[in-house]
């Protein structure tokens, strides 16, 4: 049997039993160890004899249906397996899917976040700081003029 063979009998066993996106996480993660075992220097026949029938996990995959530790079991076991993590990436768990940001990236959208917000801070500040000023000098001339009074 081929990846594509597994994963095709996988799709049609899952699809009647679960929601579309639960069948795509299941065939995601079966791909991803499917690759990761044969980068590992697996050859694809031999992966496919370790998984076994489709059917199989199919009807396994059903019975825990339901439970969100699945999906985090697959990420973890995903990223753990992956030979190129990297201790400096960044992680971004959105909508089930797993973004990977590599560190320098992520420290370089960073500071553009926090330019941006200074450049905001200090533009409303300079637009303000004129109008500031005179409503500081109109209430300290009132408390001179209330305290002569």
């Amino acid at each position: 049997m081929t990846k594509q063979e597994f994963l095709e009998g996988l799709r049609r066993h899952l699809s009647g039993s679960m929601e579309y996106r639960q069948v795509n996480e299941h065939l995601r993660y079966y791909t991803e160890y499917i690759d990761s075992q044969i980068r590992q220097g697996k050859s694809e026949e031999q992966v496919m004899q370790e998984l076994g029938d489709p059917r199989l996990i199919a009807k396994t995959l059903t019975g825990m249906e339901g439970t969100d530790t699945v999906r985090e079991e697959y990420r973890e076991e995903y990223i753990e397996d992956d030979d190129k993590v990297n201790s400096n990436d960044h992680y971004i768990h959105f909508n089930g899917k797993t973004l990977r940001i590599p560190g320098w990236l992520f420290s370089v959208l960073v500071c553009l976040v926090l330019f941006c917000v200074l450049t905001v801070v200090f533009t409303l500040i300079s637009w303000l700081l004129p109008y500031m000023l005179v409503i500081f000098a109109g209430v300290m001339l009132y408390r001179f003029i209330r305290s002569i009074l």
